[in-house]
């Protein structure tokens, strides 16, 4: 009867000889084998972060990340010789990278990186922002002067699209962009590339609202219950999100006996104690409230 000899699982490569052996038998399993490894080698965590590190797509810059670059860090006499000669070469290259008629874009790509970064926003944001940029510049050649509106605008509409919650007031404060300039470039965005973007639910401004109040978790679920009423209502179609949210929190306040002024609401939701006051009324107005003790 054959016996049949189990396989060997504790391997080893050596690489002077280019032979697999069983370190448990000391047999040669394969000579000659190709390393699978890197044919560079590094001497140092600085050279091995460097080398290993692969170039991935991205839409936050105008070539999507795809960047060939000329390596400087050579060493030995011919490089040290003819590093001159490289640096000449690469300046060309980044010239070359860039063409004429995407200098407009590369400006915008970079100012919407910046604010993005100013603002905290994600990179998916970032990302989604620099795909309706690169699609608008397809259509159309925006105004120097009109480019930090258009770069908030594809911000707003990447913020929507991914359903963070952020108000257009605060990325206008920002990026110095007025209202007006904002509004144009936002329909030329909308209509020029058919985008649609969701609104923003108000209950998802709920939580930052109640969180700087410091109040219960109660208010959370009541003020989610108002909006919740609301829309299906269609009473809060058109309005400001922030301010719905703001003013469901302070009924909800009042309603658990956790009352915080208008004011303090307004600043917590960052909106105008005219704004609470008026979605106040909407649903003092529109809603019939039963507490029950």
């Amino acid at each position: 009867m054959m016996r049949m000899e189990a396989p060997c699982t504790n391997v080893v490569y050596d690489d002077k000889s280019g032979s697999i052996i069983c370190v448990d038998t000391g047999e040669v399993l394969e000579d000659h084998a190709i390393d699978p490894g890197p044919w560079w080698r590094v001497f140092s965590a600085e050279e091995w972060i460097q080398k290993t590190q692969a170039s991935s797509i991205t839409f936050s810059v105008h070539d999507l990340g795809l960047v060939t670059d000329i390596d400087l860090s050579a060493s030995g006499f011919r490089a040290r010789r003819r590093q001159l000669e490289f640096s000449k070469m690469r300046k060309l290259h980044r010239q070359l990278r860039v063409k004429k008629e995407e200098k407009k874009l590369v400006e915008a790509l970079m100012m919407m990186n910046k604010y993005a970064a100013m603002l905290g926003l994600p990179n998916e944001v970032k990302e989604t922002a620099g795909q309706i940029l690169k699609k608008l510049f397809t259509v159309m050649k925006p105004k120097q002067s009109k480019l930090s509106a258009y770069v908030a605008a594809a911000l707003v509409k990447a913020l929507k699209i991914h359903g963070i919650p952020r108000r257009v007031k605060e990325v206008l404060s920002v990026m110095g962009v007025s209202e007006e300039d904002y509004w144009n470039a936002n329909s030329d965005i909308s209509f020029k590339l058919n985008l649609a973007s969701r609104p923003l639910d108000p209950r998802q401004f709920i939580s930052k609202i109640v969180t700087n109040l410091g109040l219960s978790t109660r208010v959370m679920l009541v003020a989610s219950k108002i909006i919740d009423v609301l829309k299906r209502r269609g009473y809060t179609e058109g309005k400001d999100p922030a301010g719905i949210a703001a003013a469901a929190v302070y009924v909800a306040s009042i309603i658990l006996n956790e009352k915080r002024t208008q004011k303090e609401i307004a600043m917590a939701a960052n909106v105008t104690e005219v704004t609470i006051r008026n979605r106040y009324r909407d649903i003092i107005d529109k809603l019939y409230i039963e507490v029950l003790v």
